[in-house]
């Protein structure tokens, strides 16, 4: 495992990955945030895929992310079934990053008390082991 990935603290069920992707996976890898950016288009856009959600552009390129974002909102679940059961409570998010897109992911590092609307956080990166996935989570940005 790189050290910029954390071993899963939620289960992680493995992403199906494709050729056209590949950057993002490859990044998240180190540990590294990047976004898919359109060159017709000129805009970021999320999630990672082959083709511009907009014009169908398919030479994107892979811009680094900050990483850092905002709670835009979020809910706790309490009741889960199958492998989330064991791992409840846990939060789901939206995070509005500060490029300006915002991405669904868990928050985790905290308790899910400690989680507001606004609240300052941070990508990070985890899998379930080494060669696995990384995938990206948040984390409060005063937990570091």
């Amino acid at each position: 495992m790189s050290p910029g990935v954390r071993p899963a603290s939620l289960p992680t069920p493995p992403p199906r990955l494709d050729p056209e992707t590949q950057p993002y996976w490859d990044a998240a890898a180190r540990g590294e945030l990047v976004l898919p950016l359109c060159p017709r288009c000129d805009r970021l856009f999320w999630y990672p895929r082959g083709a511009c959600p907009r014009c169908g552009a398919t030479d994107l390129s892979w811009r680094p992310a900050s990483g850092e974002g905002v709670v835009y909102s979020f809910s706790v679940v309490r009741r889960a079934g199958g492998a989330w059961a064991q791992a409840v409570p846990y939060v789901l998010a939206y995070v509005t990053l500060a490029e300006g897109l915002t991405v669904a992911a868990n928050i985790v590092g905290c308790a899910p008390e400690e989680i507001t609307v606004d609240l300052p956080v941070h990508a990070v990166f985890e899998a379930a082991a080494a060669g696995d996935p990384a995938i990206l989570r948040f984390t409060p940005a005063a937990a570091g």
